[in-house]
């Protein structure tokens, strides 16, 4: 085998375990997020549209986005997830970030047009064991299907919808 080649594979070999060390942290940092949605959770969007993510995820999968204004790392995570909410269900929940009208001009600024929940006082990412932003939850079919937390890439999104559905 020629030098590229087994530069090819040593690289190959590299993001191999990185990848499987990235799984890893996720699991450790995810392991407490639940496997199944209550039916019966309806939250509310700042437009004030009823929202039943569970109900919602039977039809495709379902992007749930812990994020917060005071997060240094969700600029970088943001505008992906922005991107993603014209061709997939994405539902935000603002953590801790202040009240309606501050998430709202928040989002604004920012140009960010997702669908977003504001958990001023932290229920409901209590209620998803979620303590980390940025975190991306994949719901489909009532089933949490990948939790991921910190910066997350374009194509590891897309990949973690596409896996959802099988």
């Amino acid at each position: 085998m020629n030098k590229w080649g087994l530069r090819f594979i040593k690289l190959l070999g590299y993001l191999v375990v990185a990848a499987a060390i990235a799984f890893g942290v996720d699991v450790y940092r995810n392991n407490n997020v639940p496997t199944t949605l209550p039916d019966e959770l309806t939250l509310t969007s700042l437009a004030g549209e009823p929202l039943s993510i569970a109900k919602m995820s039977e039809e495709e999968p379902v992007l749930l986005y812990f994020w917060a204004t005071w997060c240094p790392v969700c600029p970088t995570v943001s505008p992906t997830v922005d991107w993603l909410s014209d061709d997939y269900t994405v539902i935000s929940v603002a953590l801790r970030s202040g009240h309606d009208k501050k998430v709202s001009a928040y989002l604004q600024s920012n140009q960010l047009d997702f669908t977003t929940i504001n958990d001023d006082r932290g229920q409901i990412s209590r209620l998803f064991n979620v303590g980390v932003t940025p975190t991306i939850l994949i719901i489909n079919n009532h089933k949490v299907t990948s939790a991921t937390s910190g910066f997350t890439s374009p194509p590891g999104i897309l990949a973690r919808l596409w896996l959802s559905k099988f």
